[in-house]
């Protein structure tokens, strides 16, 4: 799975945000964010798996595998109901 758009995160008045940019994107939108979104975000503009982004949220968060793995899913869920991510 991958981002479907190029997403500039920002940080306005001391909160974190993105938005698409660079295209005619269907996604008309903020999403806003804590740093852990972001960092998925960032992870996701490869082609991963949630396993690899599980990997290497663990490689950056100090927190159990079942806490890290739980908050992935929450985002990805979120991303998928905004249609915000290709899966194959």
């Amino acid at each position: 799975m991958k981002l479907k758009y190029e997403m500039e995160v920002l940080e306005v008045d001391g909160k974190q945000m993105a938005v698409p940019v660079g295209g005619e994107e269907e996604f008309h939108g903020v999403l806003h964010m804590n740093g852990t979104t972001a960092d998925i975000l960032s992870i996701l503009e490869n082609d991963v798996s949630e396993d690899e982004i599980v990997a290497e949220m663990k490689r950056q968060y100090d927190a159990t595998e079942d806490v890290i793995r739980r908050n992935v899913a929450k985002v990805l869920a979120i991303l998928r109901e905004y249609e915000l991510i290709e899966e194959k």
